[in-house]
Formats: C-alpha cells, sequence, structure tokens
C-alpha cells in the first residue's frame, strides 16, 4: 500500500550559478527539481508522514484531511504526495470565487473528497468544530503529536493550515544541511506562510533573509508570534529586522496575487537569461525584489537564493485537466 519515493523526489536538490550583478554572485537552490517541482512543501510532508507512518501502516490512521484556500501550493502538494503513497485525502476548504479552475483546485477534484465553503471565516467555524477534543471524526496532527489516542471513528487526521506544524520544520532540517555556509555569503527566499523562513534559525549558519509574499512584514510578524508556541522555536530570537517588505524595495511594482501579467514577462527574461523557469507568483518577484537590493548596495557577495518550486501552479488548466 505505500510505495517507496524514488530518490529523485526527495534527495538533495542542486545548486547551481545563476548570474552576476555588479561584483556580486547569484546562486539558486534547486527545490523546484524535487517532487513535480513541489520542492519545500514536500520537505514539509516528508516532515509529517514521518512522524505518522506507523499509524498507517497499522491500520490506526487511513485518510489525511487538508485544510486551507483549495487553489493553494499546500492543498496541490498535499494532494499529489499522498495519492502517491495511496493515501486517500479529503479537503475542507474555501473559494470566494465558486467559477474559478486551478491546478490545484482541478487535481483535488480528480483525488480527493471535497468540502468547500465560500467565504473563509465559514471554513473557520468549520475547522473549529472539527478540531474540538470532543471530535470523533477527525484528529487534528497536534494532538496526535500530544500523545492523544488515536484511532478516531473514521481514522483521519487533519493537517495545519499551510502545514504549519513542528513535523514541517523537521522536515526541512536537511533543506540548510545540504548548504555549505563556507561558500556564501547570505541566503535570500521567498516568504509565504513564513515555516520555511523559521526553519533556518535553528541552522544558523549564515544570514538568511526573507521577501514577505503572503503577507506584509507587519502582519508576518504577527502571525509568527501567535504560532510560534507550536514550535520548537521559544528560546530563539527572530530576527524580524530579515524579513524584507518587497514595496519597499520596488515602490512602483505590484505584488499582488492578482496581478501576473509584469511578473510573467520578467519570468521569460529569466528563462532566457538563466535557462530556468522561475514561476511568476514568488520566484520572479523575489528575484527582482533582491537585484534591487544589490544594485541599491543592500546586499553584495556570493548569494544563494532557495527556489522553492510550485511550478505547477502556472500550468494551464487545459494542460491539466487533459
Amino acid at each position: 500500500m505505500f510505495p517507496e519515493l524514488p530518490k529523485r523526489f526527495y534527495e538533495a536538490s542542486p545548486v547551481q550559478f545563476l548570474y552576476k550583478i555588479d561584483k556580486s554572485e547569484i546562486f539558486v537552490k534547486r527545490e523546484d527539481r524535487l517532487f513535480f517541482s513541489q520542492g519545500t512543501k514536500i520537505r514539509k510532508l516528508f516532515g509529517i508522514y514521518n512522524s505518522l507512518a506507523s499509524y498507517f501502516h497499522s491500520g490506526k490512521l487511513q485518510s489525511v484531511v487538508l485544510q486551507g484556500n483549495l487553489h493553494s501550493n499546500a492543498i496541490l502538494a498535499g494532494v499529489l504526495f499522498f495519492r502517491w503513497l495511496g493515501i486517500p485525502t479529503k479537503i475542507i476548504g474555501y473559494s470566494r470565487n465558486p467559477e474559478l479552475r486551478s491546478p490545484a483546485s482541478i487535481l483535488a477534484e480528480r483525488f480527493s473528497e471535497i468540502v468547500i465553503y465560500p467565504t473563509r471565516r465559514e471554513w473557520e467555524l468549520r475547522v473549529l468544530e472539527l478540531s474540538d477534543t470532543g471530535s470523533t471524526s477527525v484528529v487534528p496532527l497536534d494532538r496526535i503529536d500530544k500523545g492523544v489516542e488515536v484511532p478516531t471513528k473514521d481514522r483521519q487526521v487533519l493537517l495545519p493550515e499551510y502545514l504549519f506544524c513542528q513535523n514541517s520544520l523537521n522536515g526541512l532540517a536537511p533543506l540548510w544541511d545540504e548548504i555549505d555556509p563556507k561558500e556564501f555569503d547570505c541566503i535570500l527566499l521567498d516568504v509565504g506562510s513564513g515555516i520555511t523562513w523559521l526553519s533556518a534559525l535553528k541552522w544558523n549558519r549564515l544570514p538568511v533573509f526573507g521577501i514577505t509574499l503572503g503577507l506584509s512584514k507587519r502582519k508576518m510578524q504577527v502571525w509568527m508570534e501567535s504560532r510560534r508556541v507550536n514550535l520548537d522555536l521559544k528560546q530563539i530570537a527572530i530576527p524580524y529586522d530579515f524579513l524584507i517588505e518587497p514595496k519597499a524595495e520596488l515602490p512602483f511594482a505590484s505584488f499582488s496575487f492578482g496581478e501576473t501579467e509584469s511578473w510573467h514577462e520578467k519570468t521569460k527574461q529569466l528563462w532566457k537569461k538563466t535557462g530556468i523557469y522561475f514561476e511568476p507568483v514568488y520566484a520572479s518577484k523575489t528575484l527582482s525584489v533582491l537585484e534591487s537590493m544589490i544594485l541599491a548596495g543592500k546586499l553584495e557577495g556570493r548569494i544563494l537564493y532557495i527556489y522553492q518550486g510550485g511550478i505547477l501552479q502556472n500550468f494551464s488548466t487545459e494542460i491539466i485537466s487533459g
């Protein structure tokens, strides 16, 4: 029932040189080469699965419940990962636009049972009901970690939104161990939920800068502080000064997720320049901010960009549906 994942899906991702700007050199760690370009999401899912494997093998757990925005990378990666392992998934999510079709929603409909709410608020209320300690249909992941008895009636485990949990943090640890700190002066990555950036804190071998593309820097700080209690980072001072507001560096650019036309053009330019497809929602924006900071003298030296993957989300829905 549980096939072995091919090594190429989870082995160390390669590092390669990209280009120079003035005297600085930009390198990329190709997390996009892991498991259908799911990158760091797959590392998180490995961390989660490793903590649950014995429950699945014994039959105490039989399926996984994913939650959050139906069109998110976390939903897409979770559906693919557990489908490969032969573990059924259910999605409890929300989508404000019932007509919207995305690669994530198409694959979710194909491989999962889906319950969708029209607003985030309605979805949150349903998740709170499921997370209640009196619920017998599903057990939240953090309760299993705390030793709560399994199984539930339906033998389902509820994973956290964005896969934001200690298990994901554990799964991300090998990413940093693959990097030789003597080779670089600093590291840069884009910040969505923030868990990948936070995972660098225990490694603590180089400055790791994060471009806040999911939330504003101020909101990201509030988000992280409200959730760090569930992570093994309580004694670590989080260097919020290393989070970078993209608008502060490129004030005339639009970083809205709904406006991608100009970023598609940047993606094309980077493809011609490097031969690598840097998706427009996160990667092209982050590299643009990095270039601006180098030209402004704010960053310099040998800089490693962590390309976290997510290319499938940019495939046309016709290709995914075919």
